[in-house]
Protein backbone atom coordinates (compact mmCIF):
# COMPACT_ATOMS: atom_id res chain seq x y z
CA UNK A 1 0.00 0.00 0.00
CA UNK A 2 2.62 2.25 0.90
CA UNK A 3 4.60 1.51 -2.27
CA UNK A 4 1.48 2.13 -4.75
CA UNK A 5 1.53 5.68 -2.94
CA UNK A 6 5.01 6.13 -3.51
CA UNK A 7 4.81 5.15 -7.15
CA UNK A 8 1.97 7.27 -7.85
CA UNK A 9 3.53 10.44 -5.91
CA UNK A 10 6.71 10.16 -8.11
CA UNK A 11 4.56 9.97 -11.32
CA UNK A 12 2.64 12.73 -10.21
CA UNK A 13 5.53 14.75 -9.59
CA UNK A 14 7.52 13.76 -13.29
CA UNK A 15 3.68 14.51 -14.66
CA UNK A 16 3.00 18.14 -13.15
CA UNK A 17 7.01 19.03 -14.03
CA UNK A 18 6.80 18.52 -17.78
CA UNK A 19 7.51 22.17 -18.76
CA UNK A 20 4.68 22.94 -20.54
CA UNK A 21 4.69 26.36 -22.66
CA UNK A 22 2.42 27.75 -25.22
CA UNK A 23 3.90 27.46 -28.99
CA UNK A 24 3.24 30.84 -29.54
CA UNK A 25 4.64 33.35 -26.88
CA UNK A 26 6.03 36.05 -27.58
CA UNK A 27 9.48 34.89 -26.29
CA UNK A 28 9.46 31.93 -28.71
CA UNK A 29 9.04 34.01 -31.58
CA UNK A 30 11.80 36.44 -34.20
CA UNK A 31 8.43 38.57 -35.29
CA UNK A 32 5.97 40.62 -34.91
CA UNK A 33 3.32 41.89 -36.35
CA UNK A 34 2.96 45.72 -37.07
CA UNK A 35 -0.08 45.96 -39.38
CA UNK A 36 -3.06 43.90 -40.71
CA UNK A 37 -4.66 45.33 -43.47
CA UNK A 38 -8.50 42.93 -43.75
CA UNK A 39 -9.91 42.65 -47.52
CA UNK A 40 -13.05 40.78 -48.18
CA UNK A 41 -14.46 38.43 -45.74
CA UNK A 42 -14.60 40.63 -42.15
CA UNK A 43 -15.25 37.86 -39.96
CA UNK A 44 -12.54 35.33 -41.05
CA UNK A 45 -10.29 38.50 -41.31
CA UNK A 46 -11.31 39.72 -37.91
CA UNK A 47 -10.82 36.22 -36.23
CA UNK A 48 -7.13 36.14 -37.84
CA UNK A 49 -7.05 40.03 -36.68
CA UNK A 50 -7.59 39.29 -33.03
CA UNK A 51 -5.19 35.92 -32.71
CA UNK A 52 -2.24 37.46 -34.28
CA UNK A 53 -2.92 40.87 -31.87
CA UNK A 54 -0.44 38.94 -29.76
CA UNK A 55 1.80 39.83 -31.83
CA UNK A 56 1.61 43.16 -32.24
CA UNK A 57 4.37 44.17 -29.65
CA UNK A 58 7.33 46.46 -31.36
CA UNK A 59 10.98 45.07 -30.62
CA UNK A 60 14.04 46.17 -31.80
CA UNK A 61 15.42 42.44 -32.69
CA UNK A 62 12.86 41.33 -34.01
CA UNK A 63 11.15 41.77 -37.55
CA UNK A 64 8.53 43.68 -38.22
CA UNK A 65 5.57 42.44 -40.98
CA UNK A 66 2.90 43.99 -42.23
CA UNK A 67 0.02 41.83 -43.55
CA UNK A 68 -2.37 42.39 -45.95
CA UNK A 69 -5.40 39.16 -45.61
CA UNK A 70 -7.74 38.81 -48.41
CA UNK A 71 -10.19 35.76 -47.17
CA UNK A 72 -13.16 34.35 -48.63
CA UNK A 73 -15.11 31.17 -48.00
CA UNK A 74 -16.87 28.88 -50.37
CA UNK A 75 -19.74 26.70 -49.82
CA UNK A 76 -20.82 24.11 -52.78
CA UNK A 77 -22.75 20.99 -53.15
CA UNK A 78 -20.43 17.94 -52.81
CA UNK A 79 -23.16 15.47 -53.60
CA UNK A 80 -27.04 15.43 -53.95
CA UNK A 81 -29.90 12.83 -53.06
CA UNK A 82 -32.33 10.74 -55.63
CA UNK A 83 -34.87 13.67 -55.66
CA UNK A 84 -32.06 16.14 -56.15
CA UNK A 85 -32.11 17.74 -52.21
CA UNK A 86 -28.33 18.24 -51.27
CA UNK A 87 -26.74 15.48 -49.08
CA UNK A 88 -23.45 16.89 -48.74
CA UNK A 89 -21.69 20.12 -48.69
CA UNK A 90 -18.23 20.98 -48.71
CA UNK A 91 -16.85 24.25 -47.32
CA UNK A 92 -13.27 25.56 -47.95
CA UNK A 93 -12.11 29.06 -46.51
CA UNK A 94 -9.10 30.67 -48.55
CA UNK A 95 -6.68 33.67 -47.17
CA UNK A 96 -4.36 34.79 -49.27
CA UNK A 97 -1.62 36.66 -47.33
CA UNK A 98 0.93 39.43 -48.72
CA UNK A 99 3.49 39.87 -46.48
CA UNK A 100 5.71 42.37 -46.69
CA UNK A 101 8.51 43.42 -43.75
CA UNK A 102 11.04 46.03 -43.02
CA UNK A 103 13.70 43.97 -44.03
CA UNK A 104 12.62 44.05 -47.96
CA UNK A 105 10.86 40.96 -47.81
CA UNK A 106 7.52 40.79 -49.71
CA UNK A 107 5.84 37.53 -50.10
CA UNK A 108 2.37 36.29 -50.91
CA UNK A 109 1.12 32.83 -49.92
CA UNK A 110 -2.05 31.02 -50.17
CA UNK A 111 -3.70 28.98 -47.33
CA UNK A 112 -6.66 27.09 -47.47
CA UNK A 113 -8.85 24.21 -45.46
CA UNK A 114 -11.74 22.49 -46.29
CA UNK A 115 -13.99 19.79 -45.14
CA UNK A 116 -17.37 18.04 -45.73
CA UNK A 117 -20.30 17.98 -43.97
CA UNK A 118 -23.65 16.44 -43.82
CA UNK A 119 -27.02 18.41 -44.37
CA UNK A 120 -29.43 18.48 -41.98
CA UNK A 121 -33.07 19.69 -41.74
CA UNK A 122 -32.66 21.85 -38.82
CA UNK A 123 -31.44 24.95 -40.85
CA UNK A 124 -31.00 27.11 -37.96
CA UNK A 125 -28.48 24.10 -36.33
CA UNK A 126 -26.89 23.46 -39.68
CA UNK A 127 -26.12 27.58 -39.68
CA UNK A 128 -24.49 27.33 -36.42
CA UNK A 129 -22.58 24.17 -37.77
CA UNK A 130 -21.08 25.53 -40.75
CA UNK A 131 -20.19 28.49 -38.29
CA UNK A 132 -18.15 26.78 -36.18
CA UNK A 133 -16.58 24.75 -38.92
CA UNK A 134 -15.71 28.15 -40.48
CA UNK A 135 -14.06 29.08 -37.01
CA UNK A 136 -12.18 25.90 -36.63
CA UNK A 137 -10.79 25.71 -40.39
CA UNK A 138 -9.88 29.42 -39.84
CA UNK A 139 -7.81 28.22 -36.60
CA UNK A 140 -6.23 25.73 -38.66
CA UNK A 141 -4.98 27.92 -41.44
CA UNK A 142 -3.49 30.72 -38.08
CA UNK A 143 -2.05 28.10 -37.34
CA UNK A 144 -0.05 27.41 -40.28
CA UNK A 145 0.36 31.30 -41.29
CA UNK A 146 2.52 31.46 -38.12
CA UNK A 147 4.73 28.93 -38.78
CA UNK A 148 5.08 30.28 -42.29
CA UNK A 149 6.11 33.46 -40.58
CA UNK A 150 8.34 31.83 -38.34
CA UNK A 151 10.30 30.58 -40.84
CA UNK A 152 10.59 33.59 -42.90
CA UNK A 153 12.00 35.34 -39.97
CA UNK A 154 14.33 32.29 -39.26
CA UNK A 155 15.74 32.92 -42.59
CA UNK A 156 17.36 35.92 -41.75
CA UNK A 157 20.73 34.26 -40.80
CA UNK A 158 23.84 34.33 -43.06
CA UNK A 159 24.05 30.90 -43.59
CA UNK A 160 22.80 29.74 -47.31
CA UNK A 161 22.61 25.84 -48.52
CA UNK A 162 25.41 24.80 -51.40
CA UNK A 163 25.50 21.37 -53.08
CA UNK A 164 26.25 18.70 -50.81
CA UNK A 165 28.84 20.21 -48.28
CA UNK A 166 25.38 21.98 -46.13
CA UNK A 167 25.50 25.41 -44.60
CA UNK A 168 28.10 27.51 -45.68
CA UNK A 169 28.71 30.92 -43.95
CA UNK A 170 28.36 34.26 -46.68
Amino acid sequence: MIRNKIIFFTIFIFLTQCGYQTIYSNKNLDFSIAKIKILNDQNIGRQIKSRLALLSSKSTNTDNFNLEIDSKFEKKTASKDKQGNPKIFNIIVYVKVNITSERGIKESKVFSEGINYNNSENKFNLKRYEDSLKVNLTEKIIDNLLLYLQSISANKSNASLQGNIGYTVK
